[in-house]
């Protein structure tokens, strides 16, 4: 019971949404220079444990403030089952967060100021996203937050743990794969829009409402890998990169599921599919090499 309780409280179908951004990262560093598999593995570690650390402060600040309750969808539901309690949840969480930090100050050892710097900024909006007397969960600020954070700052921090640099086409591929866990998060608040309403939550979605969020959610879905487009005809991306556009009859399967009322399609799918697709055609572009 405690082992799946803990695979619970990892939520793992949003895991993912951490895949991405260090795959993408990575095969951006490679079309500049070598890349080190190493520090790379570092990240994704670093980058998994920071998404089960948010996973889990969320279940601990949304149970404190009452927001779910029994039989919820898409809680791990340890707390209001009673199986755990509030205190060892919240050792748990720091104790994930802690390791986190020790696998990030050795890559910051390694890389430098620039990761120390990014991957504060990202831990600290990693906190702001669930904790403190307002969070960004409840604002209509956290699609744009986790656009942020798991997008270009998330793909920059991976450049940087993998190359030991920045480079324009990791900032460019960062843009679609902000824009698939935003919508992630929109799809989830739309279905939780009455609940979240009921506790005096402004999510994006209370704001637009459920059609208009539909029509935003379609939008973010083709935007991405369509977004490619205008940028790898500028050359600012390899042509290789367009084998993002596999995803798109992906996103018309979405497209139908969210027209018949779906209020939650597999959009972590969606961005796990188009981000690892984005990644490949990154890895394919010339000068690409590993050490």
């Amino acid at each position: 019971m405690l082992a799946r309780d803990l695979w619970r409280l990892t939520r793992p179908e949003t895991l993912p949404a951490s895949l991405v951004p260090v795959a993408v990262g990575t095969a951006a560093a490679g079309t500049a220079g070598p890349v080190s598999p190493l520090w790379t593995a570092d990240m994704l570690l670093v980058a998994l444990l920071l998404q089960i650390g948010t996973n889990m402060a969320n279940e601990l600040f949304d149970y404190r403030r009452g927001l779910d309750r029994p039989g919820a969808v898409g809680i791990a539901g340890v707390l209001v089952s009673g199986r755990m309690r509030p205190r060892t949840l919240g050792f748990l969480t720091a104790g994930v967060y802690a390791l986190a930090v020790l696998l990030g100050a050795a890559l910051a050892a390694a890389r430098g100021g620039l990761l120390l710097l990014l991957g504060l900024l990202a831990a600290a909006l990693s906190l702001a996203y669930s904790a403190g007397p307002r969070p960004v969960a409840a604002t209509p600020f956290g699609e744009p937050l986790v656009f942020l954070l798991m997008g270009p700052l998330e793909v920059g921090v991976s450049e940087v743990a993998a190359g030991g640099r920045l480079t324009e086409a990791g900032l460019l591929a960062s843009l679609p794969v902000g824009l698939t866990v935003a919508a992630i998060l929109l799809a989830n608040n739309t279905r939780d829009l009455e609940k979240d309403r009921s506790h005096g939550r402004r999510t994006l979605a209370i704001l637009l409402g459920r059609e208009r969020s539909r029509r935003l959610l379609e939008g973010l879905t083709f935007g991405a890998p369509l977004l490619t487009v205008p940028i790898a005809a500028s050359g600012a991306l390899p042509v290789t990169s367009l084998l993002v556009l596999l995803a798109l009859p992906l996103a018309l399967r979405l497209r139908k599921r969210l027209l018949q009322g779906n209020p939650v399609p597999p959009m972590g799918a969606f961005h796990l599919v188009s981000g690892l697709l984005l990644a490949a055609g990154l890895a394919l572009a010339p000068f690409g090499q590993l050490r």
